[in-house]
């Protein structure tokens, strides 16, 4: 799954369990529609096309992703390098229940968001 900004750019994309930059480096882990940093913090959802902050908030998008803020058209994205396997993912606490999804974008980056 190809994720873009708010802005349209290429920025992330889900590869299995592995959330990764396009350049391959792993950022996060998903797990079911819960988005944990690589230290196992429940960060965000990611349901409905959308990456959502703790709050609800849309973060990134998929094109066609549905019920959240109006995407931009999203850009050509590079592609993709060849990812190294993943490690196994570390035991994560149980996801707090996602609240409803804002029409809005979250103040928080993909950055800020993981090392929250």
């Amino acid at each position: 799954m190809d994720l873009y900004d708010r802005s349209g750019r290429a920025t992330a994309y889900v590869d299995g369990q592995s959330l990764r930059l396009w350049n391959g480096k792993r950022i996060g882990i998903v797990q079911n529609d819960a988005l944990y940093s690589l230290q196992g913090r429940h960060v965000g959802y990611v349901k409905s096309g959308w990456l959502r902050d703790r709050s609800g908030h849309a973060v990134l998008y998929t094109p066609g992703a549905t019920g959240g803020p109006l995407p931009p058209l999203p850009t050509l994205p590079p592609l993709k390098p060849l990812a190294p396997l993943a490690p196994l993912a570390p035991l994560m606490p149980l996801a707090s229940l996602m609240p409803l999804p804002s029409l809005s974008w979250s103040p928080r980056s993909l950055d800020n968001l993981l090392t929250y």
